[in-house]
């Protein structure tokens, strides 16, 4: 009989610990204009329940001593909490940006939206953003966010600010990378997130150091992050003229780089007027080996990056195939000729171009 009750509490336990529920709103605030709504619902028939919240602020400190506040949430209810960080947690600043971390014995559902209140100007405020709190075993240690836009801060175009926070009580060491729309590399950057820590809205321009020039480049960015800890990272498209935004969460990112870097062979055979050459489609970031020889003639073989930099000389070619092994770094025309002047009356004719896209 001791043992069946001394299962029975251990068998509790567990199911307590398991039923215990840790919520992010990633973003919140109010700054400029925009402020931040939280509901929460309590979908039990029979009990109400406590919901403590914490409010974590931006800034990418250390908020694991963040204060609790305890909700109760009647049973069946949805609970309204408008300017959130004021109605939740008494903050009157002007500006008070962060994110919120809830936690219950009890299972709840949160949600929020982020908007721009326009009232004081006598125009009606945004829709904006809804956001949906996230419980903390769906975040992401890598994964990509998608489709977003950025040019000029200027009406009818777009911009894109990102943030996140970290859901954990360590450090996490996250690497970003930002693409355009024709997947060429715009900017990297590297940051350290403190435990709880949350950073607010930044314009991903400004963020990522990139020139007026390219931004443009921008209409369809996407960017790519990797962590060594699990994170709620986000980006928020905001239309510069209605100010209406649109919330765009990360997903996962399944892809795993092979442990070897996987080599691809092209073959090139020079003969009178003409280069021969078979392979795979080629993309930047391939390690590429080239088998090169030559026949009716004395040829040999060049090849130019996009910007015309000299990778590969075998002067002169022969049957005997020689080798040369690269990493294609940039994608573009890799132009290549013949370097023999002399090797038959359609030297002319002896050139082309590799596309790696």
């Amino acid at each position: 009989m001791g043992v069946r009750l001394a299962v029975v509490l251990i068998s509790l336990a567990l199911t307590s610990s398991v039923l215990a529920k840790e919520v992010f709103l990633s973003v919140t605030g109010k700054a400029n204009g925009f402020f931040s709504d939280v509901r929460i619902f309590n979908p039990s028939y029979t009990k109400d329940i406590t919901v403590n919240a914490q409010y974590l602020p931006a800034g990418n400190g250390n908020n694991t001593s963040a204060a609790v506040v305890p909700l109760v949430i009647a049973k069946r209810t949805m609970k309204v909490y408008d300017d959130a960080v004021q109605s939740m947690f008494g903050r009157t600043g002007a500006v008070e940006l962060g994110a919120i971390r809830l936690t219950s014995d009890d299972d709840f559902a949160a949600t929020q939206r982020v908007y721009a209140d326009a009232r004081e100007s006598h125009q009606r405020g945004t829709l904006g953003q809804f956001v949906q709190g996230l419980d903390v075993s769906t975040a992401l240690a890598k994964g990509v966010i998608l489709q977003l836009k950025s040019g000029q801060a200027t009406l009818g175009n777009f911009r894109t600010n990102w943030g996140g926070a970290n859901p954990n009580t360590t450090v996490a060491n996250v690497a970003f990378k930002l693409y355009d729309r024709d997947n060429q590399l715009l900017g990297t950057t590297n940051l350290t997130f403190q435990p709880y820590g949350v950073f607010s809205p930044t314009n991903i321009v400004n963020f990522f150091g990139v020139s007026n020039a390219n931004a443009e480049r921008l209409t369809d960015a996407w960017i790519s992050f990797e962590s060594d800890a699990p994170l709620f990272l986000y980006c928020s498209v905001v239309d510069n003229g209605a100010v209406d935004q649109t919330f765009v969460a990360a997903v996962q990112d399944t892809g795993v780089a092979p442990s070897q870097p996987q080599v691809k062979t092209v073959s090139v055979s020079g003969s009178a007027g003409n280069f021969a050459i078979s392979g795979p489609a080629l993309t930047r970031g391939d390690q590429v080996r080239f088998i090169v020889t030559g026949t009716e003639g004395v040829h040999g073989f060049r090849l130019f990056d996009p910007d015309g930099n000299i990778l590969i000389t075998l002067d002169p070619l022969s049957e005997t195939p020689q080798e040369r092994t690269i990493t294609l770094e940039k994608s573009g025309d890799y132009p290549y000729i013949c370097t023999r002047t002399t090797c038959s009356t359609e030297h002319n004719t002896m050139n082309g171009e590799l596309e790696v896209r």
